[in-house]
């Protein structure tokens, strides 16, 4: 009767260990084509099940990891953000196990990202050099502007000062003239005599008396 309950457990623990084993396996095929299909979502969801069925499984964790990165990688792609793309890439390459399709393809989309990560960098200097020039030439121009603005008034400054020399010449020469013509009317009044003032003069002189 012992012998026969301890075969049942064995029987029953033989049943389970090949039902699981053959979910495992079930598993591993599905997130497999997910992998490769670039379902990474679904292949994440389902090698998930299968770690938590057996945590040292090896290959599950691999193929994991690649679904992981091989996400990571496009997203950062689609940023430009190129170096972690490719550092996503160098991981998968790196992996023992998973798939070799994925490698593959991870392969060459590093060679891609690298190429392609060049030609940006160096878009991006050229983009920093013309802007460079830019600036430049827009500080030029701004000097430019300013020193013509400078010349501008200080030719309006030395032409409103030889206006401002011109009335005071004016006003000199008209006070010199003022002047002389002052002195002229003086002179004329301290000289000259009316016919009336000689007639005058004439009448105070006294009469001779004639001699007898």
């Amino acid at each position: 009767m012992k012998h026969k309950n301890i075969l049942i457990i064995m029987i029953i623990t033989i049943f389970f260990t090949g039902c699981s084993a053959s979910k495992e396996d079930t598993l591993i095929n599905e997130g497999k084509l997910a992998l490769e299909k670039h379902d990474y979502t679904k292949a994440q969801d389902l090698l998930s099940q299968v770690l938590t069925i057996d945590s040292t499984d090896e290959n599950a964790r691999s193929m994991y990891i690649q679904a992981v990165k091989m996400k990571d990688s496009a997203e950062y792609e689609e940023k430009r953000n190129y170096d972690k793309s490719i550092e996503c890439l160098e991981v998968i390459e790196n992996l023992k196990g998973g798939s070799s399709q994925i490698k593959s393809e991870a392969s060459q989309k590093k060679k891609e990202l690298i190429k392609l990560n060049e030609e940006y960098k160096k878009a991006q200097e050229e983009r920093k050099e013309n802007a460079k020039d830019i600036s430049g030439q827009g500080k030029y121009k701004l000097e430019q502007d300013a020193i013509k603005e400078n010349q501008k008034q200080e030719a309006i400054k030395e032409e409103e000062e030889q206006k401002t020399q011109e009335e005071e010449n004016n006003q000199q020469n008209n006070q010199s003239g003022n002047t002389q013509d002052d002195d002229t009317q003086e002179n004329t009044n301290g000289t000259t005599q009316t016919p009336n003032n000689q007639s005058s003069q004439q009448n105070q002189q006294p009469q001779q008396q004639p001699q007898v």
